[in-house]
């Protein structure tokens, strides 16, 4: 007498196996989706947080030797305004600045170690210059004293304005989707409307920058960032002005 054993084994049929593929695909491509869209975001994060360290690294050497101007001028500059200003070549794109830094007061506070401006970091001018061919804008540094030197200080900016005033002012800041930045409602301390002054007049000085970061992504995409902009600003009292 033969004896059959017979085997139940269950498992899935090639139609829930369908199913089951389709549903971890539909799944893994969502997790993607949404992995790609956070790296993007934190991409952006942080191309923002470097290009914002660069222009304030950029404002604080510019407000630290801006302050400067004026500081122990010997007489006889034909070209220079009195509060260390080169008005001639200073507007609301760039300024020039000029300084004795090695000059040292007698007992008569005259200036008896060094009677001149000719000295490394004695004559510097700050502008934005344009690279048409490669489609950038950086912040630069213009020594005269020493060869002509140009240091690049900032690469990642859209726009720079100098602001002149006769006294110290608050203000509002505004930029537009380009990355082109500026003040307004600026007053003085008694809530007056203030206008700016000429280079050679000034006693303080507003600092403004603008940076465009471009969009990242497609829209409606996940992950998409819009284009989004930031202005930094910066005061500066003249050194030879009024000290508030």
């Amino acid at each position: 007498m033969h004896t059959r054993r017979l085997n139940h084994q269950s498992g899935f049929s090639l139609f829930e196996l369908i199913i089951a593929m389709g549903i971890t695909v539909t799944i893994m491509g969502l997790s993607s989706s949404l992995l790609a869209g956070a790296f993007h975001v934190r991409s952006r994060e942080d191309r923002k947080s470097d290009a914002i360290a660069d222009v304030q690294r950029a404002l604080n050497i510019m407000t630290r030797e801006i302050s400067n101007a004026g500081m122990k001028l010997p007489g006889g500059l034909p070209f220079l305004s009195s509060n260390g200003v080169v008005a001639g070549d200073s507007d609301s794109t760039s300024i020039r600045v000029v300084s004795n830094l090695n000059g040292m007061p007698d007992s008569a506070n005259s200036y008896f170690e060094d009677s001149d401006v000719d000295d490394t970091d004695e004559d510097i001018k700050f502008l934005m210059y344009v690279d048409a061919t490669r489609g950038q804008r950086y912040i630069v540094r213009y020594e005269k004293n020493s060869s002509d030197q140009t240091t690049v200080l900032a690469n990642r900016v859209d726009s720079l304005i100098f602001r002149y005033y006769d006294e110290k002012v608050t203000y509002s800041t505004t930029i537009d989707s380009d990355g082109n930045c500026d003040i307004t409602n600026v007053v003085n301390a008694s809530g007056v409307a203030k206008s700016e002054v000429s280079p050679g007049s000034a006693k303080f000085v507003v600092i403004a920058v603008g940076v465009t970061l471009p969009a990242v992504g497609t829209v409606d995409s996940p992950g998409y960032q819009p284009p989004a902009q930031v202005q930094l600003t910066s005061d500066i009292v003249l050194r030879n002005s009024i000290v508030y």
